[in-house]
Formats: structure tokens, C-alpha cells, sequence
């Protein structure tokens, strides 16, 4: 029934909003039907006076109650008005003036007018709080479908597109690669094959470049592609400037009319480059940063891990029994956390001539991930490096391990277990200095 009640018009004519003329205009009209309803029925006493009731008193009270104290106080005035001009018109002629109906009449109009201004505040404050409420239920309503068509975008992203740049990068460690200079881009049918597979690329080719001259010969085609255009505008400017280029960027004064999406050349830390990959096409919906980024990084680490340069030579003449892969990608990370802000870590463990940190040592790299290279600095002391990991990635391992530590060994921290640990994150400056800075911190 209340519901009933507030879904119709009556709120609005028990309680309308107060307007001033409004107001006015309705207490001289109440006023005048109560004193024309008086004449018609009571017409020697129309503001029944002499009766049992004061029934005149219902109109000061009446307004009150719709607008408040100040309404109720004109209303009782315009009652008053009537007295005096009912008396002039030969009405209550022998009548004393009525002080005690018309005290007792301002005092209830007062009392009636404080209590409808009391509720008309509360009422106020309910309606604030209540259109508050609703403004955060909007909001809270648009989020959730935003949220929602975010979430069902990323699963749609997800069941095309579901490979991470991690997986990438180990797909790409997994090509059979042969590091000598016997072939220029060895598994290039491999790599242009993962590359459609991370960036969906649909018709693309891969060409050596030979003493800085591209060569004519494809070594791994991506669909049909038509023959190399040596003069391709795009093509050039991605050679000169040794990064990739495409047909988005605004660096040619005329337009480009070549046949070519995208170009990027494959070139190694040492800024040897070795290939040249040409899109011809490629979905619209793939022309955008994150994949050509992605395409980039890919690119420049195959170059890394395939035909390392002088700064993997470095790395190995200064510590021999460095792996090559470790060396090889020790570099093309340290190059990515430039280019892509991947992030890097280099974990470094020093055992003490106990049996038991010994033992540590072992399950540390037996237990490495997917991505994980370790290096036996010396028989006490190993070296893992945790590409894709960052300061919560390495917290993260350090509490694990030390929960390892705990239910297999009973010691609360690799410290209290004899091994001493020590890391930083790989950062974009020489791989080598990098690399004797933590040695030298370890004390190795």
C-alpha cells in the first residue's frame, strides 16, 4: 500500500514544493472558501467561534502542515483578517475579540509548521542520500559492465591470441639453432612460422642481408609473396634507420604507395644486422603497437641467440666456463629490458663446505623454470638468471624457496641454511660490468 501510494500523485498534492506566491495565494483562497463555507452553513457565527470546535483553525493548520511554520503563521494572519473584516460587515458586532482562539491558533499553526519543517529536512536528507546512493549504483552499474565487456574482450583475445611473450621467447630458444657463420638465418622457416603464429602475420618473407646488401634469395616465405622490391620506400627508410618501419608512421613528405605493411630488420646487440623481414599482409586490427612491439622483440632476440657479437665473445674470454646460451641471452635480455622493459633477474647462491648447502645448491638447479639458465660459477657457487622477473617475481621466489627450506630441511632462510644469496635486476648497461659488479659484491 505505501508503495502504491508513493508510485501516484498524492505525495505531490499532500506535500507540494513550497513556492512563495503559491503559498500566499493558497492560504488567502483557503481563507476565503472557509469564510464562504461559514456564511453558507453558519451564517450568525462563520468562523464558529461559539461551537464546539473551531473549525476556521483548519486552514492556518492545513498550511502549516504543507509548508511550514512561516505559511502557518500567514495562514493564522489571514484568518485574523477575517475577523476584523466579518466584524465590519455587522458579524460578532456584541463579540469581544477572540484571544484565546487566536493565541491558541498561532501556537498550533507554529507547532504544526516546526513539525512539517523538521520532516521536509529529514525528508531532504533521505532524498540526497538516497540520489547519492543511485549516482553510485550508476557508477558502480557502468563499471561493471565495462568490467565486464573488458573481461569477455580478454578471453576473446585469449582463445585467439593465447601465447605470452614468455612462451614466445622459449619457443624461440627451442628453434635448432647452429651459432656458426655457416648459415645467416638458420631455422628462418621456423621463425617466420612462430612470428604469424605471436603477431599474425598472413603473407611475409625473410631475407638475409649479406654485407650490408639485402639478398634477392628468400630464406623462408610466409604465403605468396611477390618478388623482393629492392627500391621499396619503406623497405629503405627501415635500413637506414635500423629499426623497424611502418606504414603508419608519418616520415616520408609523400605518401607511401609501396606494397609493403611493415619492415623490420634482424640485428643482433652488436648492431650486426643479418635480415630483413617484409609484411605484405597483415590483419587491421594487428597493426598496432603492442604486436609490432612484440614483433621487434622477437626478431632482435632470435638475432641475439643466433649470431651473437662482440659482447658475448667478451663475456666468454673474461669467464670461460660461462655457457654460450647463458652468455648469448644474458645479452639479448639485458637489450630487451631497454627496448621492451622486460625485466631480468640474476640470483647468485654461495654455499659454505657443508654437505647440506651443497645439497641445496643441487635442488636450486634442478628445480629451475622454463625460461631459468644457471651457471656454476665455481662447485660452491651458482648463478641463476629468471628472465621475465621483476622485484615481485623475485620476492615471490625467495619466499618459496624459503618455505622449501623450512619443510625439507627445517632452517627458516637460505642464510641459516650456510648459503649466502645475493641478486640484482638486469639492467641496460654493459652485461659484462653487470655481471662482475654482482661477482665482486659476492665476493667471487
Amino acid at each position: 500500500m505505501r508503495k502504491w501510494l508513493a508510485s501516484t500523485v498524492i505525495p505531490a498534492l499532500v506535500a507540494p514544493p513550497a513556492r512563495p506566491l503559491w503559498v500566499v495565494l493558497e492560504a488567502v483562497l483557503l481563507t476565503v472558501a472557509a469564510v464562504a463555507m461559514g456564511l453558507w452553513l453558519r451564517s450568525e457565527d462563520p468562523l464558529a467561534l461559539d461551537a464546539n470546535f473551531r473549525w476556521g483553525l483548519f486552514v492556518p493548520i492545513l498550511v502549516s502542515l504543507r509548508y511550514g511554520s512561516l505559511a502557518g503563521v500567514f495562514g493564522m494572519l489571514c484568518l485574523l483578517a477575517s475577523w476584523f473584516v466579518l466584524r465590519n460587515m455587522d458579524f460578532y458586532g456584541d463579540w469581544d475579540f477572540p484571544e484565546g482562539t487566536m493565541l491558541g491558533g498561532f501556537i498550533l499553526s507554529l507547532v504544526c509548521g516546526e513539525f512539517a519543517d523538521l520532516w521536509r529536512v529529514r525528508l531532504q536528507r533521505a532524498e540526497s542520500a538516497a540520489s547519492y546512493a543511485l549516482e553510485r549504483l550508476q557508477n558502480l552499474t557502468q563499471r561493471h559492465v565495462l568490467l565486464r565487456l573488458s573481461h569477455d574482450r580478454l578471453e576473446e583475445n585469449l582463445l585467439v591470441r593465447p601465447y605470452t611473450v614468455r612462451d614466445a621467447l622459449f619457443r624461440l630458444r627451442d628453434l635448432t639453432l647452429d651459432e656458426s657463420d655457416s648459415k645467416v638465418l638458420p631455422a628462418a622457416d621456423d621463425l617466420i612460422n612462430l612470428l604469424a603464429e605471436y603477431c599474425q602475420l598472413q603473407r611475409a618473407a625473410l631475407y638475409p642481408v649479406l654485407d650490408g646488401k639485402v639478398n634477392d634469395q628468400a630464406a623462408a616465405l610466409l604465403g605468396e609473396n611477390k618478388p623482393l622490391d629492392q627500391h621499396d620506400a619503406l623497405l629503405n627508410h627501415a635500413l637506414d634507420i635500423g629499426m623497424l618501419a611502418h606504414v603508419q608512421q608519418n616520415t616520408q613528405d609523400d605518401a607511401y604507395v609501396g606494397r609493403y605493411l611493415v619492415a623490420a630488420p634482424v640485428t643482433n646487440s652488436a648492431g650486426e644486422m643479418i635480415g630483413v623481414l617484409v609484411v605484405e599482409r597483415l590483419p587491421f586490427l594487428s597493426m598496432n603497437y603492442e604486436n609490432l612491439q612484440l614483433l621487434s622483440v622477437l626478431l632482435n632476440f632470435y638475432a641475439d641467440v643466433a649470431h651473437y657479437g662482440e659482447e658475448v665473445d667478451s663475456l666468454l674470454d673474461t669467464w670461460p666456463n660461462l655457457p654460450t646460451r647463458f652468455a648469448s641471452e644474458m645479452t639479448a635480455l639485458s637489450r630487451l629490458r631497454g627496448e621492451a622493459r622486460v625485466d631480468t633477474a640474476l640470483t647468485l647462491f654461495v654455499a659454505d663446505d657443508s654437505e647440506q648447502a651443497a645439497q641445496i645448491l643441487e635442488a636450486l638447479a634442478r628445480g629451475l623454470r622454463s625460461l631459468d639458465l644457471a651457471w656454476w660459477v665455481h662447485d660452491n657457487v651458482l648463478m641463476i638468471m629468471m628472465p621475465m622477473t621483476g622485484d615481485s617475481s623475485l620476492e615471490g621466489f625467495v619466499l618459496r624457496t624459503e618455505k622449501w627450506l623450512q619443510e625439507d630441511y627445517a632452517f627458516f632462510s637460505l642464510r641459516q641454511a650456510g648459503v649466502k644469496y645475493y641478486h640484482r635486476l638486469l639492467g641496460e648497461r654493459d652485461p659484462g660490468d653487470q655481471l662482475r659488479e654482482l661477482l665482486e659484491v659476492a665476493g667471487v
